[in-house]
Parts: structure tokens; C-alpha cells; sequence
């Protein structure tokens, strides 16, 4: 597909292009301005071009009429005044005139008539910030108005703003490229460092693959520096925190690790575009709420099997504390990509998540291999295992390709206590001595029993503890596919190798390999799109996160008064609904950064379909100023670990209730209320009980201490998305034995 878009699309859909529009369609209407054919060229009137730049539209002006004067009285009026009627205002008996000279004049001779209250010109405004000069800005759909169509997060309009100064995002992923011209790393570590390295456990954390650096580009790539692309928040810094290995694998331990440090270390908003299923992750969710402690915003990617989170729930995008919010995917046409995740309960927003450009990893080529030459390779097996062999490739280019089975399907284990065994093995090592993050790229086809059979990449003898294992089916398709191979960095004898293993049962065609290259990590960046360059194209609910991380990022720079559950609030209330995530979305929107920054503000968040101005609309009544009514008192827990909380609410608001300790021993366990239903009426208010649930170490320090001192806070939110929060001290003491 296609990476750049024309100048002229682009600026169709960016308020910052749509005043320059607007001034050639007045140039091209005014009275007056000569245009001829000259020869060469075109011969403009230059007074008639000089007036269109003045900071007020040449030849009209505004006049106000007094209370009660008819429409006879505003005629003559005008008349006296030597203008002409051209358009009525909506707003306080206005009227736009046409003056036919010189419009100080004529507001003058306006001012002078009994009947008129004031005249003014009809003043000129544009968009205070010029577009950036980086390369594949014009490419850059989800930095778009949040309109349709290209529904993005509105930053261009929100950097009149806010560019995100002073906000540091932490990127929790692959590593972050520390050496990318186009990324501006934080540098607040130990010794001046960008972050931590929980794979290798060094304060190093490079990127050996591509997606954190992807990540990172997007939430915060440097804007105007006539290079690649830029960052939803381009004033921010980027923490770098490695907490997945070079094949995108990490752990609970590795990522809450991660999450520590950068609260730690002042992260104000953590990005974490990755997942899994679980059946709840306690540490996780410790970890989440120890960030909620300390104010720090946790963004999530929904992930991409395309099913219901609330029914097969994905972590950490199903944990419920406040302070988290979790992304869905949208595309340019303002749908939810096919593949992204959904849950009217546990997915909070859309945010743009197709086609997205942003920096890629650096690497250079150490080996290339074609296959063309069989002597380069040996083959080995075991336990009923077939040798490997050279084919002409299926994908019909008449080149040859290595198969696992040159003439039929693969083997099956003769003992059913091992694998059976077929491996090709690169018969000459190669060195990696001075090199690092380096991996594999190669193009693959493959039908391999899935869940029981797999392939093994790597540059030893595999660890299937440590190593991938590819299975299943490519669909009679190449596809391409890489491994890390790091852990041979350094080494002067990596022998790559791919290792087939098949247990007793199905047999199938197995694998086709081609065009295998050996990469590892370098600085010459280009910039340019891949594959020559370091600028790259992907799809994903984790494109989709970065934005939001970055319009969080915009939220606590424009209010840093602003608690993490207010910014998660705003950004819920702010966004552009979008009748594609109405029912399957907790919010029902896409994200949008001028809605956000409005409602943190306490500001009516704009309440907009489709591609209504947000300037039209009417503001939103204030939430009503009763709060909910909470008082002190001491719980005692259940058993198990659970308690009630019972607090008086006003009908006809949504809300949620959340619990904090100093301590950070305590799981936030969310408990999201709908007051107005059935413990309310619609006129009246009542009362209402949050089930809460503590972590095990809660437990533990409760029943050790005897006494566990917290803090309740309860958020409600009326129907335009402005909230009232109240808080108020709680003791928890053990169950009475």
C-alpha cells in the first residue's frame, strides 16, 4: 500500500490545512482581482492579494443592532451608513455587510447611526501552529481531526495547546532504539540512562526487534525536525522499558517489574501494547494499582483476535483499576478493524490502529542465503524423523527452497516419549563477534499440527523453553517470518538451523523456507519507508494504544493538577462517538485530544457525530453539584478477603468506586455501579454497595496489623462526561473469629 498521500487530501480533512482552504476560495471570489494570460505565467492584481492577507476580510464588516429596532430601522441604518446587507449572525443581532471601500470607514459611519449598538471588521482566524516538516507527516491519518472520515485523535488542533512538555510516557515493550534520531529518549536514570533492561536485566534496553520502537514513534516521535514522522504528544519523553525479549515474549514478572520502575522513576503515563489470557494476574494487578497510587495513567492494548474481552478476558485489559484504560482498534473508515477486540465492559475506547506509519529498528544484513546451494547446508534426524532437502519453491518464482520433507509429508515419533527429530543446520558457523540484537528474517510456508507439531528457529541447539515454536497452518501462502537470535550475540560460531519436531500423531506437508537473512542491530537510519529505510507500516490494537498514551500525555500537560483517573475520565468523556464501538465499548468513542483536554478542564466535552463542527454545539449543563455522600467508618472483611462499601449517590449518574492504601498492598478491584437502575428511581437517590475483593498480600498485612487504613474515593459522571469525585478515610479490620 501506498505510503505518502497527497498534500491536497490531507489538507480535505486537517483543520490545520482548512484555513488556507478557506482564503483561496475567498481570493478566487472577491471582486477585483485581474487575472490574465501573460506569456510565461499569470498576472495577479497585487493590491487585491495584499488585501486578502489583512487580519480582517477585506470589504465586509460587522454591525449590532439595539434591542427592538425593526427591520426598517436596520435598513436605513445601512443605508445611511453606505453598506450593503449580505448575511444575518445568530449571535446578538448581527449582521455581516458588504462596505464597498475601505472597512475602517464604514465601521465608522455604522457606529454613528442611533440604531446600531457597535461595528467591528469580520477579524480573520487560523490555526496558530504551522505543520510540521517531517517527512511522512501527510501520511500520519490517526493525528487527523476526530472526524470522519479518518476518525484520528485530533493533535494537530490540540498542539495550539499542549505538546506534551514535561510528560514522560513510558514504553513498556521490545525496548525503544536508543540511538534513533527521530525519538526523544528520558535521561532521568542512574548514571543518565533511558530506562531498564528486565530481559537481560541491564540498563541498556535497546530495541532487538521492532515494536517498541514502532510504539514509541507514535506516542511521542519529534515533530519539525524535517525527518520521518511524529509523535501524537512530540514534546514528551520516552522512558524505555524492555520488558519483552527480542520475539515480543515476555512475563508477569518481567512486565510488573517494568511497571515499578517506571513509576519509580516518574513515568507519567505507561504504555503497554501487550497481552495475553489469563485467568487474573494478582502481581499484575498489584502492580497497576501501585501505579494508581502514585498517579500514573496505564494504557493497553485490547489485543487482536478479534473477540469479546468480557468473555474471554485479556490481560492487562481486563484488570479494573481506574487509572487503567484499554484500546480498541479503529480504522480509516471509522469502523473497528476486523481484527481488534471489543468489550462493553473492559474495552474503554477506539483509537487509530490501521495503517499506521511510524520508526522502525535499525539493522544491517550479515548473511543472506538462497538455498541455491546445497553443500552450505547438512541435514540431521532422529527418533523417525525425515532429512531435510532442496525443492524448487512452491511460491512458483522457480527458485529453490529448503523443505522439511522433500517428497511427501513429514515424520512421526517411533517412541512416544520423544519428539521425532529433522533439522537443517547451516554447515559453515558464522560470527557474530561485535554485533548485537541480532535475529533471523525468512519467508516461510507451513502446515504443521497445531498445538503438537512445530518448527524451531534459532542458532544452536534449541531450548524449547527459550525458543519460538512455529505451528499451525500459513494457508498455502509464504509469509514472512523472523527469531531472535540475540542470545548468540557476540558469538564467533552461531549456526543458524531449523529444527522440525512431530510427535506420534497427525502427519502433514510440513515446512517450504526461502530467502533467509541473518540481521543485526546498526545506526545508519535512513529516512525512508521500508525496506530501505526505517520507517514502517503496521496494523494493530497496538498502533492503537500509543495514541491514546500520547493524548494522555497532552491531558496531564494542559491540566498537571490532573489524577490519573481524571485524565482516564476525560479521555473516556472527550472522545468523538463513533456508532461502530457503541455497544461494545465501555465509552462508545474514539479518542480525541481537544475533547479530552476539554473535559479535564471541566470544560463541556463536545458531544459530536459524524463531521458536525464542535463549534456549533450548544454546552453541556454542569454535573449536578450533589456528590456522593461518604462518611468515615470501619469495615470488618470477610474471610475471604472481601468487603462491602455502601455510599449515598444521586439518581440518574454513572460511577465507579475505587480504594487506595499507602501501603500499595491492596488490588483496586473497580467496581463499576449504575446508579439510576435498580436501586434508584429515576427522580431519586439512594444508596449503593461495591463489592471489593483484596490481594492475598492485603490479606496478609491486614491480618498481620490488625488494621488496614485506606482511601475510598467514589467518581460519578453525568450523560456529557463531566464527573464529581468524593473521597473519604476507611478502616478495614479482620473478620470477628
Amino acid at each position: 500500500m501506498p505510503i505518502d498521500r497527497s498534500q491536497s487530501r490531507h489538507c480535505r480533512y486537517s483543520s490545520r490545512c482548512l484555513t488556507t482552504v478557506v482564503a483561496l476560495a475567498a481570493v478566487c471570489a472577491l471582486p477585483g482581482i485581474a487575472v490574465a494570460a501573460d506569456g510565461d505565467g499569470l498576472e495577479v492584481d497585487r493590491a487585491a492579494v495584499d488585501g486578502s492577507q489583512a487580519p480582517f476580510v477585506p470589504g465586509e464588516a460587522i454591525v449590532r443592532f439595539e434591542p427592538g429596532v425593526t427591520a426598517n430601522g436596520r435598513l436605513a441604518a445601512r443605508a445611511a451608513a453606505g453598506v450593503v446587507f449580505d448575511r444575518s449572525i445568530p449571535v446578538g443581532r448581527a449582521q455581516v455587510v458588504e462596505t464597498g471601500g475601505e472597512v475602517a470607514s464604514a465601521v465608522r459611519r455604522l457606529e454613528r447611526q442611533p440604531d446600531v449598538a457597535d461595528a467591528q471588521p469580520n477579524y480573520r482566524y487560523r490555526a496558530l501552529a504551522d505543520a510540521p516538516d517531517d517527512t511522512f507527516f501527510s501520511s500520519l491519518w490517526g493525528l487527523e481531526d476526530s472526524a470522519l472520515p479518518d476518525p484520528g485523535v485530533n493533535a494537530l488542533t490540540a498542539w495550539d495547546t499542549t505538546r506534551g512538555a514535561g510528560q514522560v510516557i513510558a514504553v513498556l515493550d521490545t525496548g525503544v532504539a536508543l540511538d534513533h534520531p527521530d525519538i526523544s529518549l528520558w535521561n532521568g536514570g542512574p548514571g543518565g540512562t533511558s530506562g531498564y533492561d528486565f530481559v537481560d536485566y541491564d540498563d541498556v534496553p535497546d530495541d532487538y526487534q521492532f515494536h517498541g520502537t514502532h510504539v514509541a514513534g507514535t506516542a511521542a516521535a519529534i515533530d519539525d525536525n524535517d525527518l520521518g514522522t511524529v509523535g501524537v504528544a512530540p514534546d514528551a519523553e520516552v522512558m524505555a522499558v524492555r520488558v519483552l525479549d527480542g520475539d515480543g515474549s515476555g512475563s508477569t514478572a518481567t512486565i510488573a517489574a517494568g511497571i515499578d520502575y517506571a513509576v519509580a522513576n516518574g513515568a507519567d503515563v505507561i504504555n503497554m501494547s501487550l497481552g495475553g489470557p489469563s485467568d487474573g494476574d494478582d502481581l499484575m494487578s498489584d502492580a497497576v494499582a501501585g501505579a494508581d497510587a502514585a498517579d500514573v495513567v496505564v494504557v493497553v492494548a485490547a489485543g487482536n483476535d478479534a473477540q469479546d474481552n468480557d468473555d474471554t478476558p485479556t490481560y492487562p485489559c481486563a484488570l479494573p483499576q481506574p487509572n487503567l484504560i484499554c484500546v480498541a482498534a479503529v480504522n480509516q473508515s471509522g469502523n473497528r478493524a476486523s481484527f481488534s477486540n471489543y468489550g462493553a465492559a473492559t474495552v474503554d475506547v477506539g483509537a487509530p490502529g490501521t495503517n499506521i506509519l511510524s520508526a522502525e529498528t535499525d539493522y544491517a544484513e550479515v548473511l543472506a542465503e538462497d538455498f541455491a546451494t546445497p553443500d552450505d547446508w547438512s541435514t540431521s534426524t532422529s527418533n523417525g524423523g525425515i532429512p531435510w532437502g532442496l525443492v524448487t519453491s512452491p511460491n512458483g518464482d522457480g527458485n529453490p527452497a529448503a523443505a522439511d520433507s522433500p517428497s511427501g509429508d513429514y515424520g512421526q515419533a517411533v517412541d512416544d516419549d520423544f519428539y521425532a527429530v529433522s533439522a537443517l543446520v547451516k554447515s559453515t558457523p558464522i560470527s557474530l563477534v561485535g554485533q548485537h540484537g541480532c535475529r533471523m528474517h525468512f519467508r516461510l510456508r507451513y502446515e504443521l499440527e497445531e498445538g503438537f507439531d512445530g518448527l524451531v528457529p534459532s542458532a544452536r541447539l534449541p531450548d524449547l523453553d527459550a525458543d519460538r515454536f512455529i505451528t499451525g497452518s500459513s494457508g498455502g501462502s509464504f509469509f514472512a517470518e523472523q527469531a531472535s537470535i540475540s542470545d548468540m550475540d557476540g558469538s564467533a560460531s552461531a549456526t543458524p538451523r531449523f529444527t522440525l519436531l512431530s510427535d506420534s500423531g497427525i502427519e502433514e506437508d510440513g515446512v517450504y523456507l526461502d530467502q533467509l537473512q541473518v540481521l543485526c542491530r546498526d545506526d545508519t537510519y535512513s529516512d525512508a519507508a521500508l525496506p530501505t529505510g526505517n520507517y514502517h507500516v503496521f496494523n494493530g490494537t497496538s498502533m492503537a494504544t500509543p495514541h491514546v498514551a500520547g493524548v494522555a500525555a497532552l491531558v496531564g500537560a494542559a491540566d498537571p493538577s490532573a489524577g490519573d483517573t481524571e485524565i482516564v475520565e476525560s479521555i473516556k468523556a472527550g472522545g468523538m462517538p463513533l456508532a461502530a464501538l457503541a455497544g461494545v465499548t465501555v465509552s462508545g468513542r474514539t479518542v480525541d485530544a481537544i475533547g479530552a483536554i476539554q473535559a479535564v478542564l471541566s470544560q463541556a466535552p463536545p458531544v459530536s457525530g459524524g463531521s458536525q463542527s464542535r463549534a456549533s454545539l450548544q454546552p453541556a449543563p454542569p454535573l449536578p453539584p450533589s456528590k456522593a455522600k461518604l462518611t468515615r467508618r470501619t469495615i470488618r472483611v470477610s474471610g475471604a478477603g472481601s468487603f462491602r462499601y455502601s455510599f449515598g449517590a444521586p439518581a440518574g449518574l454513572s460511577g465507579s468506586a475505587s480504594f487506595k492504601t499507602r501501603r500499595k498492598v491492596v488490588v483496586s478491584r473497580k467496581g463499576h455501579v449504575s446508579l439510576g437502575t435498580r436501586r434508584f428511581s429515576s427522580t431519586t437517590g439512594g444508596r449503593v454497595a461495591v463489592k471489593v475483593k483484596l490481594s492475598r498480600r492485603g490479606i496478609r498485612v491486614l491480618r498481620r496489623n490488625g488494621r488496614l487504613p485506606l482511601r475510598a474515593t467514589v467518581m460519578l459522571r453525568n450523560v456529557f462526561g463531566l464527573t464529581s469525585k468524593a473521597t473519604a478515610p476507611l478502616t478495614l479490620r479482620p473478620p470477628r473469629r
